[in-house]
C-alpha cells in the first residue's frame, strides 16, 4: 500500500472527531489532555519527525503492527511575529502513522493516514481530531483489522458489526432473484422469514440468534396456530435455507437451525389418485362440456408435465419431427431442459391443432376457445375449469387436483411393468432416489390380483 493513503477503518468512524473517548481511571489524565499541554518546542517536534523506523531486517514481531502515533509535520525553526509555535505547528500536514507486517513481502510496511483532517486550522481542534483518529486506529488494530487485506476486513466487519434481520432479509431476497429462483418459492421464503422477523423484531442482529430463538418461534407457532407436522417442518426448512445463506456469506459462524428438531409428517390428503370409476366419470364430463380442460389434463397424463410448465409451453418447444416436447430450464422445476416423448395417443390430439400454421412464439394452451394463443392463460385458469367439473360430478370432496392425472399416469405405468428408471425419465426426476420417494405415496393404490403360490 502506498504511503499517505487514507486507509478506511472497519469501524463507524468517518466522523472521527465524534468517536467516544476511552474510559478514564480515577486520578488519570487523558491522552488528549496530556497532548494539549505539550509545549510545541523545536526539540520535541524534531523528535517526532526525525525518528526513522527500519523493520526490513527484523523478524515478524509478536504483534504484526506498531502502535499508531500522531506526526505533526516538519520542524518549525522560526515563529513569525504575531503567531505562536502552536499555530505554526497546526499549519503543517499532520498524519497518523504506524507500521503493519506485509506477509506477502515479508516486511513491515509504513501506513500514513490523514482522513482529510488537515483542513482543520484551529490547533486544539486539530489535535483533538488527530488524537481521536489515532485512538480509532489503535482500537481497530487491536480488534484484528488488517489495513492490507480488504477481504479479511470485510469478514471482520461482518463478525464485529453484523447485520440485523431486516437487512438479512433484503440480501436473501436479492440473492434468490439474481439466482433465478421461482417467484412462488421466493414468496414462500419471504413469508416464512417475515413471520420469524415479526416474532423476534427486525432490529435483532443475526449473529445473536441461537437455536433457542428458532425453537421458541416454531413451538409458539405450533401451539398457537395449531400447526400440523408438515407445516412445522416446512417452516423449519425455510428458516434453514435463510440461515444457511447467512452462514455461507460469513454473517454468522453457525446455522442455528441445524440441530432443531423436526416433526413427524402425516400423509397428505391432497393430489389423490383417481379411482378408475371416478376417472371415467371426469373424462366423460370434460369430453361433453370442456374440450380445453380435457386437452390440458390429457397433456399432464401423457407427458407428466406439471400444470405450471404447461402454461408456459410455447410451440417452439414442441418438435413434431423428433416427436418430443422440451420444457426449458427457466420454466422447469428442477431448472433442467429435458425432452419428453410424445405418446402416439397424444400425437393424434396435437395433429388436430395444426401447430405448424402458427407462430412459434405462441402458447399451446393459451385460450379456451382456440387452444393456441399469442398469450398464455392465467395462473389458475385450467384448475378453475377442472374444479367446475368436480363440482358438476359430485367429486369435489375427494381431494382430486390436476396433479392427480400425473399420479394416475405413474401408477398405471408401474402396474404395466415400467422400470423405476423409465418412470424417473418420464417424470424428469433428477435421480432414482427422488422417484422412489415420489412413488412411496402412490404404491398404496397399486393392487395385485395375482394368485399366491400354494404352500
Amino acid at each position: 500500500m502506498p504511503n499517505n493513503s487514507d486507509t478506511s477503518l472497519p469501524l463507524n468512524a468517518p466522523g472521527v472527531q465524534n468517536s467516544p473517548r476511552p474510559a478514564r481511571r480515577k486520578n488519570q489524565i487523558s491522552s488528549e489532555q496530556n497532548q494539549e499541554k505539550v509545549v510545541y518546542s523545536e526539540r520535541q517536534s524534531q523528535e517526532k519527525v526525525s525518528h526513522e523506523y527500519n523493520f526490513g531486517f527484523m523478524d515478524i514481531p509478536e504483534l504484526p503492527y506498531t502502535l499508531p502515533r500522531v506526526v505533526k509535520g516538519r520542524t518549525i525553526n522560526k515563529v513569525p511575529v504575531g503567531s505562536t509555535m502552536e499555530k505554526e505547528v497546526a499549519k503543517q500536514s499532520w498524519y497518523v502513522e504506524f507500521f503493519f507486517h506485509n506477509a506477502a513481502e515479508e516486511r513491515m510496511e509504513r501506513i500514513r493516514v490523514t482522513r482529510k483532517l488537515n483542513r482543520i486550522k484551529d490547533p486544539r481542534q486539530k489535535l483533538r481530531a488527530f488524537t481521536n483518529l489515532c485512538e480509532a486506529y489503535r482500537i481497530a488494530l487491536e480488534g484484528g483489522w488488517n489495513p492490507l487485506d480488504e477481504h479479511a476486513n470485510a469478514r471482520l466487519k461482518k463478525e464485529l458489526i453484523g447485520i440485523d434481520l431486516n437487512e438479512a432479509m433484503e440480501l436473501f431476497t436479492s440473492y434468490h432473484k439474481a439466482k433465478g429462483t421461482r417467484p412462488k418459492s421466493i414468496s414462500t421464503y419471504r413469508s416464512t422469514v417475515n413471520s420469524f422477523i415479526k416474532y423476534h423484531g427486525g432490529n435483532k442482529k443475526v449473529n445473536t440468534i441461537s437455536d433457542f430463538e428458532i425453537t421458541d418461534f416454531l413451538n409458539f407457532k405450533e401451539r398457537e396456530e395449531k400447526w400440523a407436522g408438515v407445516t412445522y417442518n416446512n417452516c423449519r426448512i425455510g428458516l434453514n435455507n435463510f440461515f444457511r445463506f447467512l452462514k455461507v456469506n460469513k454473517y454468522i459462524s453457525e446455522n442455528p437451525v441445524t440441530d432443531c428438531e423436526t416433526r413427524k409428517k402425516m400423509p397428505t390428503q391432497s393430489h389423490q389418485v383417481f379411482t378408475e370409476r371416478d376417472f371415467k366419470v371426469i373424462m366423460d364430463w370434460l369430453d361433453k362440456h370442456d374440450k380445453y380442460c380435457q386437452l390440458f389434463v390429457r397433456m399432464i397424463y401423457y407427458t407428466c408435465i406439471r400444470p405450471k410448465e404447461l402454461r408456459f409451453l410455447q410451440l417452439k418447444y414442441i418438435d413434431l419431427e423428433e416427436n418430443t416436447i422440451t420444457i426449458p430450464g427457466i420454466v422447469s422445476k428442477n431448472k433442467r431442459s429435458i425432452p419428453v416423448n410424445i405418446d402416439v395417443s397424444l400425437r393424434n390430439e396435437l395433429d388436430k391443432l395444426q401447430i405448424e400454421k402458427f407462430d412459434k412464439e405462441y402458447f399451446l394452451l393459451g385460450s379456451a376457445t382456440t387452444f393456441i394463443s399469442q398469450k398464455m392463460c392465467a395462473e389458475n385458469f385450467a384448475y378453475n375449469r377442472f374444479k367446475k367439473c368436480l363440482e358438476a360430478t359430485g367429486l369435489l370432496d375427494k381431494n382430486y387436483t390436476l396433479y392427480s392425472f400425473k399420479h394416475l399416469s405413474n401408477v398405471r405405468k408401474f402396474r404395466a411393468g415400467w422400470t423405476l428408471a423409465e418412470i424417473c425419465s418420464a417424470n424428469r426426476h433428477g435421480s432414482l432416489s427422488e422417484t422412489e420417494t415420489y412413488l412411496k405415496e402412490l404404491l398404496k393404490f397399486v393392487r395385485s390380483d395375482k394368485a399366491i403360490p400354494a404352500i
